[in-house]
Order: C-alpha cells, then structure tokens, then sequence
C-alpha cells in the first residue's frame, strides 16, 4: 500500500490519543518514516498515569526517537519544549509532515515555517482512505470518550470528508409571515 508522505514528526498528544486507542501501527502504515524527537520522548515515557505509552517499544512500532536541535529562543517562547522540538525536528527533514493536534503549535508550523500538519483527526481519516479502519466516527468519538479532547465540530468537519455524515444546510430562521396592511 502506498503510504501518504515520507516523514512525519510526531508531538505528545496524537501519540498519547493513538496510544489510548491502541493505534500506534498507524503511523508505519502510512508514513515511510515516524520521527519522534527525545524531548517528546521523555515527556511519553515519564507520564505517570499512561501506562500504555511506557510499555511501547519504539523499534517494534518503527518509530525513530532522534535527538532534538538546539532550541529557537523565539520558539521557545511561544510553545512547549515538546513542541518546539517537533518543528525544529521538522524543519531538518524537509518536506516533512508535523502531527499535532494543538491550535497555537499548528498555526506557528503552517504560518510561520511553512510546514505542512496533519493533526489526529486527520490522520484517523487518512487511515480510513488507505483502508486501515473502517470508520472514522467511533474511533473519534472513543477517544473523547477516553478524556481526549477534540471538539464536535471537528469530529463532525473529519467524519463529512470520510463520507459518514452529510452537511446539512442551515435551518432558516423563523420568520413571521408579513403582516397584511389594510388601507381604509
């Protein structure tokens, strides 16, 4: 099966949904090569309530855990160390992909470094198109459902481009019928 892109760079969060979905195999799928850098790394393996991410072996699952570059001042002000680190990983593999599922972390990746991003949802979808999962929508919504938070709204937005849902166009607002004038 062809996979999507070359190399993704991976940050904390997608790797914890994938984890509490156990989907981690996604990532090798569809992707030649998953890098996840050693800050993102640590930040895995020491959560306390995750037992699942501690017990991963990164060579079973073909993930690459690399060193991250010297930190950005200006990067490291706006984001957290796990962020920064996958977009200066990013930035020393071009045409990488960066998964991340944080607004801010998004809009610094696509806005001011030109990298593209692809976030949970979007890669639940990409999964679903290579023909990995069936479904979009309940994995989604499993994974809300393990206290992973990702709005409605996106959950609707993923599962109208995997073809589960329809747009329905907005209601009309109720409008009275106009009143009739009577001249005498």
């Amino acid at each position: 099966m062809p996979r999507c892109a070359d190399t993704l760079v991976c940050n904390t969060g997608p790797l914890i949904a994938l984890a509490k979905l156990e989907c981690l195999e996604l990532l090798a799928r569809l992707f030649a090569r998953v890098l996840v850098p050693d800050i993102v790394w640590r930040e895995l393996t020491r959560s306390r309530g995750m037992p699942e991410i501690r017990e991963v072996n990164p060579k079973r699952l073909d993930l690459e855990i690399v060193a991250s570059p010297a930190a950005d001042p200006l990067l490291v002000l706006q984001l957290d160390a796990g962020e920064a680190s996958v977009l200066r990983v990013a930035r020393k593999f071009p045409g990488s992909t960066v998964l991340i599922d944080e607004r801010k972390a998004r809009q610094v990746a696509s806005i001011v470094y030109g990298l593209p991003v692809l976030g949970t949802g979007g890669l639940l979808l990409r999964a679903k198109r290579a023909g990995l999962i069936p479904l979009v929508r309940p994995v989604l919504k499993n994974l809300q459902s393990h206290g992973y938070y990702i709005s409605d709204k996106i959950v609707d937005r993923i599962c109208i481009e995997a073809g589960e849902m329809t747009v329905h166009s907005p209601r009309q607002p109720h409008r009275a019928p106009p009143r009739l004038l009577f001249v005498t």
